[in-house]
Parts: structure tokens; C-alpha cells; sequence
């Protein structure tokens, strides 16, 4: 559960530093420093460690907003959307923002630069969410701002 919380807080915060939404100030955790194990991940590999996907929402000049974020591989890419598989074996579909922006280690690269296969980070607004399970209206709307590509498709 706190992998999850420090995952949807990098998540959002992505989101803030890539312009995506706006903030207000916030409490943030005590970091804790890690183990003497523990190593920093390297260029390529998931800095989010084991979280693979959530949800949280995020206190915005507007408002409170709800985000979401994933990784995982990109198993289908079309002009509009990407469906991402995480490790677990879900899948999400996400629509792609017109803002938004995708990185590569430092790199900023132009949205038409993903890739199926590639494994990635992505997060955004979830639009449409209903506060209950059993309500009925339409479904979530997920909305990319935000991909850090950890490592291209492998070539064939």
C-alpha cells in the first residue's frame, strides 16, 4: 500500500513538473532514506520500483482532480489511444492528450515516437469516474499527459 501512494505521488508530481495540471501546496511524506541494499534504478529500468498501476486524487488550483498511472508495456498504439499491460496483466486503455508529453531517460521526444512493445510510464486525468462501483454511467476516461518511455520495444 505505500508503494502505491509514493507511486501515485511521482506519478502526479510527473504530472505537475511536465506542466500537465496545476498544484496548490500540499503535504508532502517524510522521505525515508533507502535501505543500504537498496540501489538506484539505472537509465531504462522502472523508477517506480514494484508499483505497477493506481489511482489518487490531486489538489489543483481548480480543485481536487482525479489522476491515474500505469506500467507497463505498450501492447496496441493508434493515432488517439495506447493500451498498456502491466506485469500483473492489467490492461488499461489511453486516450492520448493533445498536450501531451513524452520522455525518453532526458530526452523529450514527439508523441509519434511511442512505440508498441516499448515499456513505459504513463499518467493523467481520469474523467467520467463514478465515486461508486455499482453506479451506472459511463465509464472512466483515461487521459495520457504524461509517458517516460523506460526502454524501447525490443527490435526484431
Amino acid at each position: 500500500m505505500r508503494r502505491s501512494r509514493i507511486g501515485l505521488m511521482i506519478g502526479a508530481a510527473a504530472l505537475v513538473v511536465a506542466g500537465g495540471l496545476p498544484t496548490t501546496a500540499a503535504a508532502q511524506p517524510t522521505p525515508t532514506p533507502a535501505p543500504p541494499t537498496a540501489q538506484a534504478p539505472s537509465h531504462g529500468q522502472n523508477m517506480w520500483g514494484d508499483v505497477l498501476h493506481g489511482e489518487g486524487i490531486l489538489q489543483t488550483k481548480s480543485g481536487p482532480v482525479r489522476v491515474a498511472m500505469q506500467n507497463g508495456e505498450a501492447t496496441t498504439l493508434t493515432q488517439s489511444s495506447v493500451t498498456v499491460r502491466s506485469a500483473d496483466g492489467f490492461t488499461r486503455t489511453w486516450q492520448l492528450g493533445s498536450d501531451l508529453k513524452v520522455f525518453d531517460k532526458r530526452h523529450t521526444l514527439q508523441p509519434g515516437a511511442l512505440q508498441t512493445g516499448a515499456n513505459l510510464m504513463i499518467a493523467g486525468k481520469v474523467t467520467n469516474a463514478t465515486a461508486s462501483p455499482n453506479a451506472t454511467a459511463a465509464p472512466a476516461t483515461y487521459t495520457a499527459q504524461v509517458v517516460f518511455v523506460h526502454s524501447p520495444p525490443p527490435s526484431s
